[in-house]
């Protein structure tokens, strides 16, 4: 059974508060710990400066006001999109957005049913895959339609004609605090790979088949090549795999897993209070992988003028300081988050992050990618 990652983060609250009923074992390591940039961000990030406001024009806001609603179809949590949700509700009052959170598959197939039978439809689209979401660009499904942001935005943010990213979002190491204490924790995949033998059975990740786990291995080998293989390799027989973050998160609050890796990042926002006792999380400071959250009107959009004006609010810096609220990573200039990509920047470095939309040949390396992993984790 797969588990939601707010429901997850929410037992490490009980877990904090008796740890040793939650199932762990003893074992503890403080080996392979990394020396370099600081995976915590501090206060005092320098942001930038915001940009000029730059809404929908009035024709296009009186139509949406008109049209009275907006359905997306998104790859978050109810518990992530819910500050989007207020924060959108009230500046437009006018306008409902609607929201239901399933997978990137689960949003393609149900849009291809549905446009077939010509019953409702999503108004926008967002995902993380990026070899779906190419795919879906390709098959004529995302109007070519260029916001009014855009033009404030970096250039790795248009990531196909019609569709941007609304977030970049890191993958992190996740520890349960309990199990391996904060000066033992790797910070980056070297390291952990390193210490992996001791950990064997103790250390998660997620398939190959999850979004962030695939962007996040085409990220990290991109960069570091046959090297980078290199630590995969000696990961994949130690490594458990779930199926999704939540599952992930479940079994390191209960202690049955130590160390993760290639997490996203939306659990960021989650681990705090009583969770931030069990649980902590490092951004890797030997290449940090962000990931694109993608985010498009569809052509087949009923309410398309209440679509343009719902991305243009997630695109400007009131959006995505709501966006930051759920986790999402704002990559803009002038948002405050202590989740965003300055943040980020400040703990790895610039020359650690790897940042810039899909990477080169993702389609095409999607194959040999996915053949060589299930290999190294005898999938």
């Amino acid at each position: 059974m797969r588990i939601s990652t707010p429901k997850a983060i929410a037992l490490t609250v009980t877990c904090a508060l008796g740890l040793a009923a939650c199932g762990t074992s003893s074992g503890t390591s403080s080996g392979g710990r990394s020396d370099g940039p600081s995976a915590t961000p501090s206060s005092g990030v320098d942001v930038g400066k915001a940009s000029a406001v730059t809404p929908v024009d009035g024709a296009t806001l009186a139509k949406a006001k008109e049209q009275g609603s907006v359905l997306l179809y998104s790859n978050a949590d109810e518990q992530q999109m819910k500050p989007v949700i207020d924060a959108f509700e009230a500046k437009y009052p006018a306008i409902d957005l609607r929201v239901l959170n399933m997978n990137d598959a689960q949003t393609f197939q149900r849009y291809a049913t549905e446009t077939a039978t010509g019953v409702r439809t999503a108004d926008v689209v967002m995902g993380s895959d990026a070899v779906g979401m190419l795919d879906f660009v390709g098959k004529g499904n995302i109007a070519d339609y260029t916001d009014p942001n855009v033009k404030n935005l970096p250039e790795y943010a248009q990531l196909a004609p019609g569709l941007v990213a609304m977030s970049e979002d890191p993958v992190v190491a996740v520890y349960n605090t309990a199990l391996i204490p904060k000066d033992g924790q790797p910070k980056d995949i070297a390291s952990l790979a390193g210490m992996s033998d001791s950990l064997k059975g103790r250390i998660g990740t997620t398939d190959i088949g999850n979004p962030t786990q695939f962007g996040a291995l085409a990220g990290y080998i991109g960069r570091h090549g046959e090297a980078g293989w290199k630590n995969i390799e000696r990961l994949g027989p130690n490594s458990g795999v779930e199926s999704g973050t939540g599952n992930l998160m479940q079994k390191l609050a209960q202690g049955q897993y130590s160390a993760s890796y290639f997490v996203s990042g939306t659990v960021r926002a989650l681990i705090k209070g009583d969770a931030a006792k069990v649980l902590n999380y490092a951004y890797l400071t030997d290449g940090t992988p962000l990931i694109p959250r993608g985010i498009g009107i569809t052509k087949k959009a009923r309410s398309p003028e209440a679509a343009k004006v719902f991305v243009n609010f997630l695109l400007s810096v009131e959006g995505q300081e709501a966006a930051c609220e759920g986790g999402f990573t704002p990559y803009r200039d002038g948002v405050e988050c202590a989740y965003g990509v300055p943040a980020i920047e400040q703990a790895v470095g610039a020359d650690n992050m790897i940042l810039g939309g899909y990477p080169e040949g993702i389609v095409k390396d999607k194959p040999a990618l996915d053949a060589r992993w299930k290999k190294a984790f005898g999938r």
